[in-house]
């Protein structure tokens, strides 16, 4: 599982993905929650180690940048 971010395709890019970034930070340091995250083109995901913090981050976050989670076990390769 994890939490994806789609981000611009026009010169906002830098800024969008730079204030996600300082959003994840904070919110990640309000809670306590330790989280990996890496950009792939125009997508950025974030993830957690344990499932529950996928709850706890769809209840909490309060930035304007949409998310989705995304549940790779439905994912076909």
């Amino acid at each position: 599982m994890y939490i994806e971010f789609q981000l611009p395709h026009d010169e906002s890019y830098g800024l969008v993905l730079g204030l996600l970034k300082v959003d994840i930070v904070d919110w990640a340091t309000q809670y306590n929650v330790p989280y990996t995250q890496k950009t792939i083109k125009y997508t950025h995901r974030l993830g957690f180690n344990d499932e529950k913090y996928f709850s706890l981050f769809s209840m909490t976050w309060a930035s304007n940048i949409p998310f989705q989670i995304v549940n790779i076990a439905n994912e076909k390769y």
